[in-house]
């Protein structure tokens, strides 16, 4: 009898231990699954007219600042996030959030990076509705590279009572091509433009993988925009800023002409600790933004170690700096970049 009863335990005990086991494999199964989300209904043409609506506005009050900070490259995943291994990404985040109390935070790409992110894009959200200060964000090449795609990343950071991102026209290049518009007494003072620089491409000439670069469609929707704004600002051009994850392939030229010049603090500052890297091919951007004469700052973040800003032929070329440890990341580079629209804009980088 005794022996019987020993066996019936251990078969309730094996039992017990079958159903764990099939629920975390229903778990992990349910986990694993790639998901995509829906894709944009917005549509473009360069006949449609631009309307004040468009573009999300912000509101500037007169005579006050209006405070921008950027966090770039957080590079969240399940398999850390879900296991406490959280690294410092969150806390710089916090710490600078809380010290700047800025009016919007721009979160510059590569926010997830790995093969599982749909835990960690959820934890985001609810980590950036804690501040309840609006933001923007943007794609990054890493973004969509894991089990959930750039579409189903939008989905859930719409879901944010806060976040002011639009999926943008479908009939152009990427996800997330929008505008923000920052108003003073109803008048257009600065205009945010947000772009999908994209992720990785194949190119044979290299027979390898690059990185991918700013597409004819997408130029001819921002100088779409930027006309647009002017016809709606009484003709007025306004100031406006780019935010970009690859950064353009000015940015190395930029450099070098910084660096010809001895560092010389009048044209720019910060420093270049890796090779920087725009998109293998020069779609002509750069000359786009000239042409318009309107964008005279542009953002980008990606080369985690690299935070030089630069004036180079009339446009402020900067990176952004590299929020937390993940991934790779150096010490005495790690926080945000503060960008501030008063008489004048100034841009400085806030370390942690």
């Amino acid at each position: 009898m005794k022996n019987l009863h020993i066996n019936g335990t251990v078969k309730i005990i094996i039992s017990i231990i079958a159903v764990i086991l099939a629920i975390v494999i229903a778990f992990l199964a349910i986990w694993m699954i790639p998901v995509k989300g829906k894709e944009s209904t917005d549509y473009w043409c360069s006949t449609m007219k631009y309307t004040d609506d468009y573009a999300v506005s912000m509101k500037k009050v007169q005579g006050k600042e209006f405070k921008i900070l950027a966090l770039s490259d957080l590079q969240l995943n399940d398999a850390l996030d879900c296991f406490g291994m959280k690294g410092t990404a969150y806390s710089t985040a916090e710490k600078i959030i809380k010290e700047q109390n800025p009016d919007l935070i721009v979160v510059m790409g590569d926010t997830v990076w790995a093969a599982f992110t749909k835990v960690s894009v959820k934890q985001f959200v609810k980590f950036m509705d804690s501040f309840q200060i609006p933001w923007a964000p943007i794609n990054g090449n890493h973004d969509g590279e894991g089990n959930a795609d750039f579409n189903w990343i939008a989905d859930e950071f719409l879901k944010s009572k806060y976040c002011l991102l639009k999926k943008g026209p479908n009939n152009i290049g990427g996800i997330g091509n929008y505008v923000i518009n920052i108003k003073e007494n109803d008048k257009v003072v600065e205009s945010l433009i947000f772009m999908d620089s994209h992720a990785s491409r194949y190119y044979n000439d290299i027979q390898d993988n690059g990185y991918d670069f700013i597409y004819d469609s997408q130029m001819d929707w921002y100088k779409w925009v930027i006309n647009g704004i002017a016809s709606e600002n009484n003709g007025e051009k306004a100031e406006s800023m780019l935010f970009i994850h690859i950064p353009l392939n000015e940015y190395v030229d930029a450099y070098k002409q910084y660096e010809k010049c001895g560092f010389d603090p009048s044209i720019g500052f910060g420093k270049k600790n890796e090779e920087t890297c725009p998109g293998h091919i020069n779609s002509g951007m750069f000359d786009v933004i000239k042409e318009a004469d309107s964008t005279k700052y542009v953002f980008a973040a990606h080369d985690h170690v690299n935070n030089y800003s630069v004036d180079y032929d009339g446009i402020r070329l900067s990176y952004t700096m590299k929020t937390g440890d993940r991934c790779y990341a150096q010490d005495d580079m790690n926080g945000g970049t503060l960008i501030t629209i008063g008489e004048k804009v100034e841009i400085e980088h806030v370390y942690c």
